[in-house]
């Protein structure tokens, strides 16, 4: 056996579970034992690599394992070339012999030029035993500094200079990320990456603006892993973290949808809190599945059955449930077999608890998304559908509800192949709606900000639940004047929104491009009379205009000022779109007395 093919039957034999996790993550890892699962290696040896088949793919092995070659598009370590190291480890050749690793200390020459300070800790405790020790810090460190690297590289040359092996780079930070167990990164830096996989295929998804706001993000959170004191809970968590709630809780189905997230396609289920216990109104539970699934010769896994029971999702969704034990992430229910259903019984929606929540005035929605709201969840009764229709352009199903004032809001749905089904439902639940004006519909709603209009996105659309009394809402004193201060609202609104365009053009155009009409947008701020607005983007507008000039300057203090500008204009935009939108939706743009 030549000496260099030896090498790799080695570096195989030696590759752990956690070698192979390290090459990309555990879901692929995972992915890849299932696949490679009692299969049998065809391979043939070259000079110096071996070439694999997997899954009608040839992987090309070679001595660094972290540059093994795959057919497939990917330019990461894909599925099939842990699937190819896998099912060569089942035939490592007799003869091979793996060395154990030393633990012995480094030899002097390998030991690092600048020793590691003296730290002074307090005593141990929960808090302090979670602190990393001055070699994992510096691995963190160093991890973060590659990745912000790239950060750097794209904002300096700009999406419109992008190489189109950045993605498979962004990738690659993030294995780096997994291997320093720093979670938040590698999460950030692999969204980021799936992004800019959709500018370079030029696909409709991609967003501009939402991608410079990442990036600029990103950076941020690669900033606080430069603190001097640096913990586990600093990294983030690969599994999501669960609250226990100690008391029963009862849920109370109110609605299912498809969703698509990446790779894995499912249905997320809605749940009413009805006493409340979880902090929230609504809480949701997610059975996603891999799409991978539905082009395979292998059995799509079946419906989620949570909390210990034999019987589907769908099949609890009929039923009002008690849980015990029940374990909850920011609005999300766990399928932990540890939660006991304790309780099920025949439900209905006609019910007080659900009349208390129903909406029948659209500026309640508005006021509520202003001041925070959790989940941005909403009944809501409309007067009647003034008008349906589908957009050809933007491949949107719209929608136009009014309320017992007259104020009208739009509800869209956005056409993609998976919503196909929901989307032409929505057509019939439309043209019903406005052929029967007296019928009474309720809909279950997602509420959210569209440059300062109220926008309603529908998961369910109920035609059976009685009509009751309207609740009636009385507007918050801060916004009966809503009128009067609609023109100064609407013109910070535009201003913000010009700012966000700025902020896209230079991750656009890179920090090499001049930048369109800078000096008018700190004029305009100064003339709103915003002096921390004006002053942040005159220093970003500066720093960027002397990066042009001099390439010494740091795109790192950019992107935090940046980022700094992103905070100022979401906090303006929710405050100011409340106002915003309760102009919009009032149809004759009356008084406040008015429309009592």
């Amino acid at each position: 056996m030549k000496s260099d093919i030896r090498k790799i039957w080695e570096k195989i034999a030696s590759a752990d579970e956690g070698t192979l996790t390290d090459l990309a993550n555990k879901g692929t890892y995972k992915r890849a034992c299932k696949d490679s699962d009692g299969l049998s290696p065809q391979f043939c040896e070259g000079e110096d690599s071996i070439a694999v088949t997997v899954g009608g793919e040839t992987v090309t092995v070679v001595d660094d394992l972290t540059k093994c070659r795959c057919s497939c598009p990917s330019r990461a370590i894909c599925r099939h070339i842990l699937g190819g190291l896998i099912m060569l480890k089942s035939v490592v050749p007799e003869d091979i012999t793996v060395e154990e690793k030393s633990e012995e200390a480094p030899p002097v020459s390998e030991a690092p030029k600048e020793e590691a300070p003296e730290e002074v800790l307090p005593e141990a405790t929960e808090v302090t035993a979670k602190l990393l020790s001055y070699k994992d810090k510096c691995r963190v460190r160093e991890c973060a500094k590659l990745c912000r690297g790239l950060l750097e590289e794209i904002l300096t040359d700009g999406l419109m200079r992008i190489s189109e092996d950045m993605p498979a780079r962004l990738e690659g930070a993030a294995v780096r990320c997994h291997g320093v167990r720093a979670a938040r990164a590698e999460r950030a830096m692999r969204e980021l990456g799936s992004r800019l996989t959709q500018h370079i295929e030029r696909r409709a998804a991609f967003d501009g603006q939402m991608f410079a706001e990442k990036l600029c993000r990103c950076s941020r959170l690669l900033d606080e892993l430069d603190k001097e004191v640096l913990t586990e809970d600093d990294l983030g968590k690969f599994r999501r973290s669960y609250e226990e709630i100690p008391q029963p809780m009862t849920l109370l189905p109110v609605g299912a949808r498809e969703v698509t997230d990446g790779d894995y396609r499912g249905e997320t289920y809605y749940f009413l809190d009805i006493e409340g216990v979880s902090g929230r109104q609504f809480l949701t539970f997610s059975d996603l599945r891999p799409i991978f699934y539905e082009n395979s010769r292998q059995m799509r896994p079946t419906k989620a059955a949570p909390w210990d029971q034999a019987i589907p999702i769908d099949g609890l969704m009929k039923s009002k449930l008690v849980l015990k034990n029940a374990k909850i992430s920011d609005g999300k229910l766990s399928s932990s077999g540890e939660t006991k259903l304790i309780g099920q019984t025949k439900m209905t929606l006609n019910c007080p608890e659900i009349y208390k929540l129903i909406i029948s005035d659209f500026r309640q929605i508005a006021v509520e998304l202003g001041k925070g709201s959790k989940d941005g969840l909403f009944f809501v009764h409309p007067d009647k559908c003034v008008m349906h229709r589908f957009d050809k352009y933007e491949q949107k199903y719209i929608m136009t509800i009014e309320d017992v004032n007259g104020c009208q809001i739009t509800v869209s749905a956005k056409f993609k192949a998976e919503t196909k089904d929901f989307v032409e439902l929505l057509e019939m639940i439309g043209s019903k709606m406005v052929r029967e004006p007296d019928r009474y519909f309720t809909l279950l709603v997602r509420a959210y900000m569209d440059n300062g209009e109220l926008t309603l996105f529908p998961i369910e659309i109920y035609g059976h639940i009685l009509p009751f009394e309207d609740n009636a809402y009385e507007l918050p004193e801060e916004y009966k004047n809503f009128i009067q201060d609609e023109v100064y609202a609407r013109r910070i609104l535009e201003l913000f929104s010009d700012l966000r365009e700025m902020l896209y053009f230079i991750v656009h155009c890179g920090l090499r491009s001049d930048i369109r009409d800078e000096d008018k947008l700190v004029k305009t701020a100064e003339n709103c009379g915003m002096e921390n607005l004006t002053r942040l983007t005159k220093g970003l507008l500066g720093k960027a205009a002397a990066y042009r000039h001099d390439m010494r300057g740091d795109p790192r203090e950019i992107m935090a000022l940046m980022t700094a500008l992103y905070d100022y204009i979401k906090t303006g935009e929710r405050k100011l779109g409340t106002i915003s939108a309760l102009a919009e939706m009032s149809m004759n743009r009356i008084q406040e007395g008015a429309m009592i």
